[in-house]
């Protein structure tokens, strides 16, 4: 389940053959960090010609890269290259 991570904070469980336990696990911790709303939100639009993108833009962008790097790193080896290459966490 979790224990401690070499890190000094929880380690839970990475994704290895059983995914719907994996999800249960990513849902709750992302939720506990704040992050869902970057799996169930798209990118909040702003305008192209504007060369500083709003407050909420970043916020979203900052959002999103803490998920997709929680999710990344609760994965094994075999399963990065699919949540590395995408953008977003929603599309991992």
């Amino acid at each position: 389940m979790s224990d401690p991570g070499r890190f000094g904070g929880r380690r839970f469980v990475q994704l290895d053959d059983d995914y719907k336990v994996w999800a249960a696990y990513q849902r709750a911790r992302l939720k506990m960090e704040k992050l869902w709303a970057a799996v169930v939100t798209d990118r909040p639009a702003f305008s192209s010609d504007d060369k500083n993108s709003s407050p909420v833009v970043e916020a979203w962008d900052a959002m999103n890269e803490a998920a997709l790097a929680t999710i990344q790193i609760s994965v094994q080896p075999v399963h990065l290259n699919t949540v590395t290459s995408v953008d977003t966490a929603k599309e991992s």
